[in-house]
């Protein structure tokens, strides 16, 4: 590399120059520092904002009454039933005895030659859902009766399965090879005895009843009906005790017998009643109350981290001497730590402030709290007082929305950031100026050195000259 922009000179142009810009660039070497404390700033604004927000994603669980009003339902014998329970339920012990299960009724036609392409008839059939007794067919009057209508174009056995199943009337269609051909079956969906099936058929053939066409498929089981069905299932109702009183059910899921309870029925146990039990379950509340406690502490641990003074390194970090994060502690603590009225804080629940500002749990006192409502009067809050909830997430809210105080603090270091930029850009292009000048004047100097250096040797030639004559 040349030492030099001319010949004849010792003088190292680069270097100089050089030398000379780090002196002049030491603006931007100042201004680069401060892009990068903004830039660490910003990003430990960040890690605040988030903390923040898992705190009040902590509260916003327990701003809703449903969080403390949890409930438990537990069965002594598990193969009788299963249970679950709402937070309408009232806690209460109930003895269950089942005598009988709930189940669908299940009709099948005579043996098919020929499988689902066997050909059966046209015409319609009507399918009604109801109960017999005393000889006669009462409609259920929930239940819509449903006309199938069956083609002259689509009579197999199989088109007839997937007219039915089409027509949502309430029951299942299916074929069943018994090895002496095919049927088809028929299942209502639901169970009980008001959801047994009335079956008619409009058969093109003339003739509704007879073991022909598409009657074949008929089930009527009352006085004088029409039957070419057979029943294969006989449809049953859930019998059982509650607490020594009759329950009947066409299903075996009961969701109202018990308000806020649904019961699962397996099995009969007759003679052997168990227990049901309803209960609190703040299990769920006390883990909510517990996370908020732990977002809180890592909230407040991410403030101290971010603003801490190292003594030995005489350094701060990147949020020390913050006035935004000073405020913004002293707020959430007298938001978190305060009365929302005269004696009601998380200390009257059971969470207690540690010297070093953060928050512990006294698992007793909140069990406590949690039973006795305190905890839910304290988050939730009551007519004319916002709970501490709601607080915290107005709160944090407030703190952490662009409009807050750390959206303002984003904000305004996002505008000195651009400002920067732009100084940057502008001190960039004075650099190229003052360098592009020194290599002038530098090159200029060397070429007048150059030139002093010839004229000089050529003196020093002529005056030898003389002095040897």
């Amino acid at each position: 590399m040349a030492s030099s922009l001319a010949f004849g000179t010792n003088l190292d142009i680069n270097t100089i120059v050089t030398q000379l810009m780090t002196v002049e660039k030491r603006p931007l070497t100042l201004l680069a520092a401060k892009q990068s404390a903004i830039d660490a700033k910003i990003s430990s604004y960040g890690m605040l904002k988030s903390a923040f927000s898992t705190l009040q994603t902590a509260a916003e669980g327990l701003s809703k009454a449903d969080v403390f009003a949890a409930r438990k339902a537990t069965i002594a014998d598990g193969n009788v039933a299963t249970v679950a329970a709402s937070t309408t339920a009232t806690p209460g012990n109930y003895s269950i005895e089942v005598s009988s299960l709930a189940r669908a009724q299940v009709t099948a036609s005579a043996a098919f030659a020929g499988g689902s392409s066997a050909t059966v008839g046209s015409g319609t059939l009507t399918i009604e859902l109801g109960s017999y007794s005393g000889g006669a067919f009462t409609v259920n009057p929930d239940k819509t009766p449903v006309t199938v209508t069956i083609p002259n174009t689509a009579t197999s056995l199989g088109d007839v399965r997937d007219a039915i199943n089409a027509a949502n009337a309430g029951v299942t269609a299916s074929l069943l090879n018994d090895g002496t051909g095919t049927r088809l079956v028929i299942a209502s969906k639901e169970g009980g005895t008001a959801n047994t099936v009335r079956i008619t058929a409009n058969d093109s053939d003339g003739d509704n009843t007879d073991a022909a066409g598409l009657s074949r498929l008929t089930y009527d089981a009352s006085t004088g009906g029409s039957s070419n069905m057979s029943e294969k299932v006989t449809a049953t109702d859930a019998l059982l005790k509650v607490n020594g009183i009759d329950v009947v059910s066409s299903t075996n899921t009961l969701t109202s017998t018990i308000e806020g309870v649904t019961l699962t029925l397996k099995n009969t146990n007759v003679g052997s009643p168990t227990a049901l039990t309803v209960s609190n379950d703040s299990s769920g509340a006390k883990a909510a109350v517990e996370k908020l406690v732990k977002s809180y502490n890592d909230a407040i641990l991410t403030i101290k981290n971010q603003t801490a003074y190292n003594s030995t390194t005489d350094k701060g970090a990147a949020l020390s001497g913050e006035s935004t994060v000073l405020s913004l502690r002293s707020r959430l603590a007298s938001v978190v730590t305060g009365e929302i009225a005269p004696g009601v804080s998380l200390a009257s629940i059971g969470v207690s402030v540690q010297k070093d500002g953060s928050l512990k749990v006294d698992s007793d006192k909140l069990a406590t709290a949690l039973d006795n409502g305190k905890a839910k009067a304290l988050f939730v809050g009551s007519t004319g007082v916002t709970g501490l909830a709601s607080r915290i997430d107005s709160m944090i809210a407030a703190a952490i929305d662009d409009e807050g105080l750390i959206g303002n603090r984003l904000a305004g270091m996002d505008d000195a950031k651009k400002a920067m930029k732009v100084q940057e850009e502008r001190l960039n292009t004075r650099m190229d100026l003052i360098e592009a000048r020194y290599r002038r004047q530098f090159s200029a100097l060397d070429s007048m050195i150059s030139s002093m250096n010839q004229t000089s040797a050529y003196l020093t030639k002529q005056l030898a000259s003389l002095s040897s004559s």
